[in-house]
């Protein structure tokens, strides 16, 4: 039996469709797209990235945070590519969607769709044009918004992706701007607090390659470390700390990771110091969190290793 077919079989039941944790855009996207054609309900174990609050709130997604998968009668998981992604809300039996270059989830699955793409939401669209589903405004703003994040706002990406944007945007009326306004900062102190750390960050120099890194005083250090990486760093880094919180994001560009052979959340995996915490993300994004800390000594762990990686 084809996965169109498993799928529209799943319409009417009891359904879960569930995140990585921390899920990105590409991980919600995928979710309610898919959400809304078989009727399901979405949900990570532990939190939502924070970059992805403007397309929940565009979305009006109620996500549940550490559902139970055995309620549930199917279980698709969007945009995992390691147990180690869903913690405790790993499922017995479920289903899969995913586009990671490495997934290990597959060798328990009942079955799914995988295909090493740019992004999990466009595996959703080619799934949902399969099955004839009906797309409005709302799935189109969820699968554009995937694919733009999970190509870096197309600073990477296969052919299919720019294409599958470009119809997403011509199917339900959607414009390139009205996608891209979810990761435009709004607030004038947060803009301020993106300037601040940008003019504040230390430029270092590692077999030719670039790594800004710096602090950020309002905790939006992912959009801080996007605005470093599209001012040309090869890696960017951003943290922020408050009392006993502590965030750092990561961008690692393309080349240097296929150069190097370099995984951005594999770094933060094992950076000294960063084992008390939570790191996740993919080759080319990484976030990590802690509760306790010194976001200095960690930051100076990052440098030193990318110095000894590089230099």
């Amino acid at each position: 039996m084809m996965f169109s077919e498993t799928i529209a079989k799943m319409k009417g039941g009891q359904n879960l469709v569930l995140c990585h944790d921390q899920a990105d855009s590409d991980a919600i996207g995928a979710a309610y797209a898919l959400s809304r054609f078989i009727g399901a309900d979405i949900g990570v174990p532990q939190a939502v990235a924070t970059h992805t609050h403007k397309l929940l709130e565009e979305l009006q997604i109620n996500v549940l945070i550490g559902p139970d998968p055995s309620r549930y009668e199917h279980v698709v998981v969007v945009d995992a590519a390691s147990p180690v992604q869903l913690g405790k809300s790993l499922p017995e039996r479920y289903w899969f969607i995913d586009h990671h270059p490495i997934n290990t989830l597959q060798e328990n699955a009942l079955g799914g769709l995988y295909d090493p793409v740019s992004s999990t939401c466009q595996l959703v669209f080619r799934l949902l044009k399969e099955l004839d589903a009906p797309f409005d405004r709302q799935i189109g703003i969820a699968l554009a918004a995937g694919i733009m994040t999970d190509t870096i706002n197309f600073h990477k990406g296969d052919p299919e992706a720019f294409h599958a944007f470009g119809e997403i945007l011509a199917r339900c009326a959607l414009t390139y701007e009205e996608v891209q306004r979810l990761y435009i900062v709004d607030e004038r102190h947060a803009r301020g607090a993106i300037c601040q750390a940008a003019l504040a960050a230390k430029k270092y120099t590692f077999g030719g390659y670039h790594v800004l890194v710096s602090d950020i005083e309002t905790n939006i250090p992912t959009f801080a470390a996007r605005a470093l990486f599209d001012l040309g760093a090869d890696v960017s880094v951003v943290g922020f700390a408050k009392g006993e919180e502590v965030e750092i994001r990561m961008y690692l560009r393309q080349e240097l990771a296929e150069m190097h052979h370099l995984d951005a959340a594999e770094q933060f995996r094992t950076m000294p110091g960063m084992d008390q915490g939570t790191a996740w993300g993919y080759a080319l994004f990484a976030g990590y969190r802690a509760k306790g800390g010194d976001l200095h000594v960690l930051l100076q762990n990052i440098v030193k290793r990318f110095e000894d990686l590089l230099g």
